[in-house]
């Protein structure tokens, strides 16, 4: 009696641990996961440089621990930033190790510090620049406080993603910062929101990326009279009206819905992925776009349906295509001879599977978020202190590289044998600071 009880138990444990989510608890689980990709080395320096930046002009109390460490902070803000200077100063390996040394004292309280409890980049940069419209002016608080921060997160999300030292990490925390529920119903509410869609989906939160397209669909469906001419311009859209425009952008975000649930695991996601890629090709062909995305899913969609001659009349299009490698062109060669060959059955093994095509979308969209010139974007948008803000990022850029580069364990010791004259002159504390960090 007690085996067979200890049989039904493990039964139902297997049973219960296999039986598939629901909607709302696998995108719960997203979000935890997404938390927890965001305690890096990385993210936590450039959130560090961050808190420097706005703790910089605070004036109020904040908290015991923000007084215990604003010492600390103000003094590595002033030698990391070296604003007002425009010498070309270039902090030592000593000055690393030092920094990195108050930084580990004050890590748990970067960790934990929500830097929104700051004055915002702006009201930073007004005072450090000493900027006339902002003289004497209260800081921002409670909505507009909130608003204004919600629109630094946004731009510097999109400006960060294509750094070569920043990129997608840091992008996805500043995008995990931005509360699109906050903004009017604008065009930038919308940008935003697939924005989020994508750069979720480039690092794999599928069900949070899903949401976002979901949430986006039903608002240009309920707005479909709002301007859209930042889309038009982003995506190449000017022979279009903002009727057009505003069904190719709904496409769009139809197209990464439909990746976004191709790649997830249920059945029920794969017959959604196809619903979505159907209401993509439907809405792009009523407004006469044909690009490397159209061919990219019809081939999919064909190949479904083993409609081999149509397979094959799209894949050699997308062979096309400026932003596939010479590998992928010639993967695509071997599809096409393949399916030539290929008189029934299977078509999809090995040819042309959901990988393939998620990796054509995010070529695609990268490709056009790096023809965007967000510097000239801002200015028009009378964003100010604009430049200030692009060479701070330069700044945070070199910062987190070289903090990376000197202060590992492997590093320090390297720092040893290679920093010559500089730990001739300056040896005994230079060791001293960095054997302390190794211990």
């Amino acid at each position: 009696m007690k085996y067979t009880l200890s049989i039904l138990i493990i039964f139902l444990l297997i049973s219960c641990s296999t039986t598939l989510k629901t909607d709302s608890e696998l995108l719960a689980k997203d979000k935890v996961d997404l938390a927890e990709s965001l305690e890096s080395y990385k993210v936590t320096t450039y959130k560090f440089g961050k808190i420097m930046l706005r703790a910089s002009v605070a004036t109020d109390t904040i908290s015991p621990e923000y007084q215990e460490f604003k010492s600390d902070l103000d003094k590595i803000f002033k030698l990391v930033m070296h604003i007002g200077e425009k010498s070309d100063k270039k902090l030592s390996v000593l000055d690393y190790i030092s920094i990195y040394r108050d930084y580990k004292k004050m890590e748990d309280y970067i960790d934990e510090t929500d830097e929104d409890i700051f004055p915002t980049l702006t009201e930073a940069f007004g005072v450090i620049y000493d900027d006339a419209k902002l003289a004497n002016k209260p800081f921002a608080k409670g909505s507009e406080k909130e608003y204004s921060q919600n629109i630094e997160h946004s731009i510097l999300s999109a400006i960060v993603l294509l750094s070569k030292d920043l990129g997608k990490e840091v992008s996805l925390y500043e995008c995990s910062k931005t509360k699109p529920d906050l903004f009017p119903d604008i065009e930038l509410k919308a940008l935003l929101q697939y924005y989020r869609g994508f750069l979720y989906f480039e690092k794999g939160f599928y069900y949070l990326s899903e949401d976002e397209y979901s949430r986006n669909i039903t608002w240009l469906n309920t707005h479909p009279d709002i301007e859209l001419p930042y889309v038009k311009s982003l995506f190449k859209m000017a022979t279009l009206d903002n009727k057009q425009t505003h069904i190719a952008f709904r496409a769009m975000n139809h197209l990464f819905r439909g990746f976004d649930r191709l790649t997830m695991d249920r059945d029920i996601d794969k017959k959604r992925a196809l619903e979505d890629f159907e209401a993509f090709l439907k809405d792009s062909k009523e407004v006469g776009i044909d690009n490397e995305m159209i061919w990219a899913v019809e081939t999919y969609m064909y190949l479904q349906n083993n409609e081999k001659e149509k397979a094959i009349a799209s894949l050699i299009k997308l062979k096309s295509s400026k932003l596939l490698s010479t590998k992928d062109k010639k993967s695509i060669e071997e599809s096409v001879a393949y399916l030539k060959n290929r008189e029934s059955g299977e078509l999809l093994n090995g040819v042309y599977d959901k990988f393939f095509l998620g990796k054509i979308a995010s070529k695609y969209m990268l490709s056009v978020l790096a023809e965007v010139d967000w510097k000239k974007i801002m200015k028009e948008n009378d964003v100010p202190h604009t430049d200030e803000m692009f060479q701070t990022i330069e700044k945070f850029q070199d910062f987190i590289k070289n903090m990376e580069n000197y202060t590992s364990e492997e590093k320090l010791k390297e720092v040893g044998k290679e920093a010559g004259n500089e730990l001739k002159s300056q040896g005994k504390n230079l060791w001293k600071k960095a054997n302390e960090l190794i211990e």
